[in-house]
């Protein structure tokens, strides 16, 4: 009986397979400066160079996937004119189960830890088109810096964490997918003056969707989202919200989504003390010195009460669309959105909509180009940071261990606490060698 056991054991080990990735990233990037990164007079362009070493690990046995990935940052910082450097240790450990034929566990860990330069880039979501329920992945970064930055501070040493745990099952019946994840969730500065540029934040997501699709085209889901997050400075945001949403493919290259759905948001005002009041930024707060006034009526700004409780719209509406072609095979998306927005400065939440379009040509099996443009604002009458942004790309597969990629982008950003608006640009060449084996 135990030898049999242990030969059962023995051949489910040996069918198992484990799997490396090595890879070696060098990006050169030119890109804009602004004197407001440093609040003393610096060079309009400035030049960056990122090398990110990978190494991964991947354990398949056929009803268990586990990957784990580390991939540090190491950022040499306007290398002809102020060079200095910077190290984000970046990690992923992802894990797939299927414990039995309909159900699918999952869990992550994902984190960035080290310094951050705030007026490149911020690894902390808030982006366009992101998705509050999912959150960024680890060293993904939005494509706008933080605005606007402490005076004197444009470095700081930063932390972003994400644990999840999901599970998804089609017990229900054909047609029907139930689905659910629980997370917790830690990102901001650490030390003191961290904690002033970006406030440390932290706490629990959880969502549940339940999905049918009682046609072939036609797909019905509800979610049931909750996030709550925990600010440095004593402010809090609860956001609860209720979607329903409806796709529909209306042929073969074309699908429509929309979606209609109501947000809870739940508020508290920041209560550390900060620096002294300007008289001319009313409502001044430790967090970047952000307003703590969301509406207006006619030219006074009227202060928000020290906590908040209101409804507020998710309203989502998209059209997707492919070109199927052999020399040059589209991708295409064009999505609105108006959703509950948490500021990560000042941790208010008020309504803000997104338009974001974004398009991908495949001109041959190893050749690419891609486009992406964007806004973002604050609606309803409420203050917020207004975002435009675009962007081009191209990549070309040399080989099966040789990737080049050119990237530009663009954002111009404008903030209810500074009087000029800020645009930025950069312009990014990237080299990835890697390689792969089973052991």
């Amino acid at each position: 009986m135990l030898d049999a056991a242990l030969a059962s054991l023995w051949l489910e080990v040996a069918s198992a397979s484990v799997t490396y990735g090595a890879a070696a990233r060098v990006d050169t990037r030119t890109r804009s400066m602004d004197a407001q990164a440093t609040g003393e007079a610096v060079a309009p362009v400035a030049a960056d160079v990122d090398i990110v070493p990978t190494l991964s690990l991947k354990y398949d046995d056929g009803s268990a996937v586990t990957e784990v990935q580390y991939a540090p940052r190491i950022s040499f910082r306007e290398a002809t004119s102020n060079p200095r450097t910077e190290v984000q240790h970046v990690g992923r450990l992802l894990s797939d189960w299927r414990p039995s034929r309909g159900l699918t566990l999952h869990g992550t860990q994902e984190f960035v830890l080290g310094q951050v330069n705030l007026f490149t880039n911020l690894p902390l979501g808030g982006g366009l088109d992101d998705d509050p329920a999912v959150g960024p992945a680890p060293g993904d970064t939005p494509a706008t810096p933080i605005q606007p930055l402490p005076e004197g501070v444009d470095t700081v040493f930063f932390l972003s964490s994400l644990t999840t745990l999901a599970a998804e099952t089609v017990w229900l019946g054909p047609g029907w997918r139930l689905s659910g994840s629980a997370g917790f969730s830690a990102s901001g500065g650490l030390d003191d003056t961290a904690k002033e540029a970006v406030p440390f934040q932290y706490g629990p997501r959880l969502q549940l969707s339940l999905g049918n699709s009682p046609a072939p085209r036609h797909t019905l889901a509800t979610t049931l989202a909750f996030t709550d997050s925990r600010f440095s400075t004593g402010a809090r945001a609860s956001v609860t919200t209720f979607t329903g949403a409806w796709t529909h493919r209306l042929d073969r290259r074309t699908a429509v989504e929309a979606g209609v759905g109501v947000g809870v948001a739940y508020s508290v005002r920041a209560t550390e003390e900060g620096p002294a009041e300007d008289p001319g930024v009313p409502g001044a707060t430790p967090s970047g010195h952000r307003r703590l006034t969301t509406l207006q009526v006619a030219d006074a700004p009227v202060a928000d009460p020290a906590q908040r409780l209101e409804l507020l719209p998710d309203l989502t509406l998209a059209v997707s669309h492919r070109v199927p072609s052999r020399m040059a095979d589209f991708n295409g998306r064009l999505a609105a959105r108006v959703t509950p927005f948490v500021d990560r400065l000042t941790g208010l939440v008020y309504p803000r909509a997104d338009l974001t379009l974004n398009g991908t040509w495949a001109l041959s099996p190893r050749l690419r180009f891609s486009g992406t443009g964007g806004s973002a604002f604050a609606v309803g009458g409420a203050e917020g940071d207004r975002q435009v942004v675009g962007g081009v790309g191209a990549g070309w597969t040399v080989n099966r261990w040789i990737t080049l990629e050119v990237d530009t982008r663009a954002a111009w950003t404008r903030s209810p606490d500074v009087e000029a608006a800020r645009t930025v640009w950069s312009a990014t060449l990237g080299l990835t060698v890697q390689k792969t084996g089973i052991l």
